[in-house]
């Protein structure tokens, strides 16, 4: 055909083949004349509805049996959040009990021993063979043998006798702050009661202040950290795996092309992001129960509140925490990238900021604005409130709109950021 190239002779052939093919002409046939054409009728076009359910279960189910048909997400889904709460609910402890100690003793005087006798009978500290040297007590802490280290002179009982103050040295790792400052009041209680005791027995007035201080804790009487800790790992683990989990789900749906048929198909934006969530929703309630069963069962942690507020609640926060993971899937392209960017933004708040490490009363500025402009603060309050605190329905109505709000605010800005990215 005399074209340059072949893209050239592939259009002129396909201009060919689109070209109207003239009728051969007769002779002895009169042309008739040329009818108007008859006027025809469409049926009128249904109307296309902005939101439908069916078309909303549709997706639903699809993103169900694409669950169903991964198992190892599935695994993952199911079983992550038991695996972290047991790890989490063993592994993290607040409680600062059996200290190994141990002590240099340079009197050997019954009066020496009888003051380490204090040490020795409290559950606060295990005792570890004595030191026999200043040389050795330095090395013991420094490899972290020891925690506390105990130092008597050598005239303690003498001391003691004739109505002198010895001097008792003790040593502390202070490595990590809050063990320290803990192990310091024990043994400053210690040495209190015995100097009380010692008092007593010499038929001395002790010291009677104006007004007696009587402590109670009012919950969580006995002072155990894994009351604590579980109801905020619950927290935590339900905002950091359906988050990822949602995150994951849609980017997929990039990654594969699949995306494409929400600009092909009458489904709207709103159905496809509900669609994608509600699968995910429902795994998250499931999580819910499997470490509400966990909390119960293995680590003897009652719900001393409404059981149905907490099951409310945690359905709120579910809803939320799924809507983040839509957000950060709208603005990430990668399945790799939406695991991070949603690890990195949930960890820090959920940790740091709601209450699980530090009172949120106690946060000041910037840090309490952060831990409120995230949904965890929020259900951490409901968590501790229904577990430890015996609250219910009414006590938590402004966390239950909190938790609605948040997930009205991620969908709203992840249809925003959906339509961007169409356009």
């Amino acid at each position: 055909r005399g074209a340059a190239t072949l893209e050239e002779t592939f259009i002129a052939y396909l201009e060919e083949a689109a070209a109207p093919v003239p009728a051969p002409e007769s002779a002895s046939t009169p042309p008739t004349p040329a009818l108007a054409p008859e006027p025809t009728s469409h049926p009128p076009q249904p109307k296309r509805r902005a939101f439908d359910l069916g078309r909303l279960w549709a997706y639903a189910r699809r993103e169900a049996m694409e669950i169903g048909r991964d198992p190892i997400r599935l695994g993952f889904a199911l079983l992550g959040p038991v695996l972290l709460m047991i790890v989490f609910g063993y592994g993290i402890s607040f409680d600062v009990e059996k200290l190994p100690y141990a002590v240099l003793d340079r009197d050997q005087t019954p009066e020496s021993r009888t003051y380490l006798e204090n040490f020795q009978g409290s559950r606060y500290f295990e005792e570890r063979p004595p030191l026999r040297d200043a040389a050795e007590l330095e090395q013991r802490l420094r490899s972290g043998e020891l925690k506390v280290a105990i130092a008597l002179p050598p005239a303690f009982g003498q001391d003691l006798k004739r109505g002198a103050r010895p001097q008792v040295g003790v040593w502390l790792d202070g490595a990590m702050p809050f063990r320290a400052e803990t192990s310091r009041g024990y043994v400053e209680g210690i040495h209190l009661q015995y100097l009380a005791d010692l008092a007593q027995r010499a038929g001395q007035d002790t010291v009677l202040l104006p007004a007696d201080i009587e402590t109670r804790f009012r919950y969580n009487q006995d002072f155990q950290s894994v009351f604590a800790m579980v109801p905020g790992v619950v927290m935590l683990l339900l905002v950091l795996i359906p988050a990822m989990l949602t995150a994951v789900g849609v980017v997929r749906e990039k990654e594969l092309g699949s995306i494409t048929n929400l600009y092909a198909t009458p489904v709207t934006r709103l159905e496809f992001l509900l669609g994608k969530q509600l699968p995910y929703i429902a795994i998250a309630f499931v999580n819910f129960l499997s470490l509400l069963a966990l909390a119960l069962l293995l680590f003897r942690v009652p719900v001393k509140g409404s059981f149905p507020a907490l099951a409310v609640g945690a359905l709120l926060y579910v809803v939320a925490t799924t809507g983040f993971g839509l957000l950060v899937s709208t603005f990430v392209r990668t399945q790799v990238a939406a695991l991070f960017a949603t690890a990195v933004i949930v960890i820090i708040p959920a940790v740091n900021f709601s209450g699980l490490l530090k009172p949120v009363s106690a946060l000041a500025g910037s840090a309490k604005a952060m831990g409120y402009s995230f949904p965890s603060v929020y259900f951490q309050q409901i968590s501790v409130g229904t577990f430890a605190k015996a609250l219910g329905f009414a006590d938590l109505a402004v966390n239950y709109l909190a938790l609605a709000a948040f997930f009205g605010v991620f969908l709203g800005l992840s249809l925003a950021l959906l339509k961007t990215q169409e356009r």
